[in-house]
């Protein structure tokens, strides 16, 4: 028997980082760069208008001011996507608008709101300076530059960048593919009518729904019951995968059976009991380069044993060397609003499950009655006379 920090490690150091793929853009999403993405060419690609205002030669400027304006001939306009093909000469201005092309001759943009429109004359009451109101080509990126390094999670932002680098496709690590199987003469799926002596193969859903969460790809393989033969068979399918995960009869009773079928199929043993309540007996190793773990049949220790163990592995094998995404809005596992708070061992918001609670059939966090209340729920309440915290259940 190991200990969780144990169990962990050797999980991550039998875990390999997949290879690569390319894949269209918004398939990049959550995905890590096998890559570094560089700029093929300068941001902007030619000198645009930064603000809505004239383009003008600076020398037509000389002393401009509220009490001495100059006044400028329009010769066109240059809206963002339709240059203006005339030369700006002394004397003259286009209209240019945001993101429009700095038209030959212009040096300087002068805001809209210094200005005053007339006719096909323009009255400019300020010298802003050389240069004011344009980005220049080449201001946000040189072509060369490294936009993204290989590493980087591909978020949103990271999104619109490779777009503006016009990056259709994007090389990436792959997914890992991962085979579910739940096990037991007990369980039974949505094609089943349901019956007293059966459960609902609620595991096969909820770890699939984790994997997606994940963002890796499952295949879901079904139910099997407690026959050797049968188990054997079903794994043997499960070895296209890169992980499989198994649920149910990882005890050591009569009808305890996945170890016999692992075993079969030549499973290297890295570990098969843990330090840790729930989740006790987990299986973990290794069938050539296949992942295998073999989880309890209990659905809340089943989540549980996914984000303590398989879920850094899913996330290593997508690039994320340390085990992690880093993402702000998981749980770190300490809140007492975490589904699985009352039974981890490990929550130190709780102070860990000291009295060995045991969790439920049903994998929910917050039950509720009818009305909408907390079922047997405890939490914290001001006593203002004491001004002490207590606690009373609802």
């Amino acid at each position: 028997m190991i200990d969780l920090k144990k169990a962990q490690q050797l999980i991550l150091d039998a875990t390999p980082v997949l290879g690569r793929e390319s894949v269209p853009i918004l398939d990049a999403l959550n995905r890590v760069l096998v890559e570094d993405i560089t700029a093929v060419q300068d941001l902007p690609a030619a000198d645009i208008s930064a603000v809505d205002g004239y383009a003008v030669c600076h020398g037509s400027l000389t002393g401009a001011s509220p009490s001495h304006p100059a006044s400028l001939r329009i010769i066109g306009e240059a809206p963002a996507g339709k240059p203006c093909r005339s030369t700006v000469g002394t004397g003259e201005a286009v209209r240019i608008m945001t993101g429009g092309l700095l038209p030959k001759g212009a040096d300087t943009i002068v805001k809209i709101e210094h200005t005053t429109e007339s006719g096909n004359t323009v009255t400019c009451n300020t010298d802003p300076g050389t240069g004011a109101g344009i980005r220049f080509k080449g201001d946000s990126l040189k072509k060369g530059d490294v936009v993204l390094h290989a590493g980087d999670t591909v978020h949103s932002l990271e999104i619109g960048s490779l777009a503006c680098l016009r990056r259709a496709y994007v090389t990436v690590h792959r997914k890992p593919l991962v085979a579910i199987v739940s096990t037991g003469d007990e369980i039974s799926d949505f094609h089943e009518p349901p019956a007293l002596d059966k459960a609902m193969c609620s595991n096969l859903y909820a770890l699939a729904a984790q994997v997606l969460e994940t963002h890796a790809t499952p295949l879901c393989l079904g139910t099997v019951p407690d026959d050797l033969e049968a188990q054997k068979n079903v794994l043997s399918e499960a070895m296209r995968a890169d992980v499989i995960i198994t649920s149910g009869g990882t005890s050591r009773g009569k009808y305890d059976l996945i170890h016999k079928a692992f075993a079969s199929l030549g499973l290297e043993t890295r570990f098969s009991s843990i330090f840790v309540k729930p989740g006790k007996p987990t299986i973990f190793g290794t069938i050539g380069k296949t992942l295998v773990f073999g989880l309890p049949g209990n659905p809340s220790a089943t989540m549980l044993s996914f984000e303590q163990f398989i879920r850094p592995a899913l996330l290593r094998m997508m690039g994320h060397l340390n085990g992690s995404d880093a993402s702000p809005a998981k749980s770190n596992g300490n809140s007492r609003n975490d589904p699985f708070a009352q039974i981890d061992s490990f929550n130190r918001a709780l102070g860990g499950n000291k009295a060995h609670l045991r969790p439920s059939q049903v994998p929910l966090g917050n039950i509720r009655t009818g009305n909408g209340r907390p079922l047997g729920r405890q939490t914290p309440c001001h006593d203002i006379q004491t001004d002490q915290l207590k606690v009373a259940a609802h």
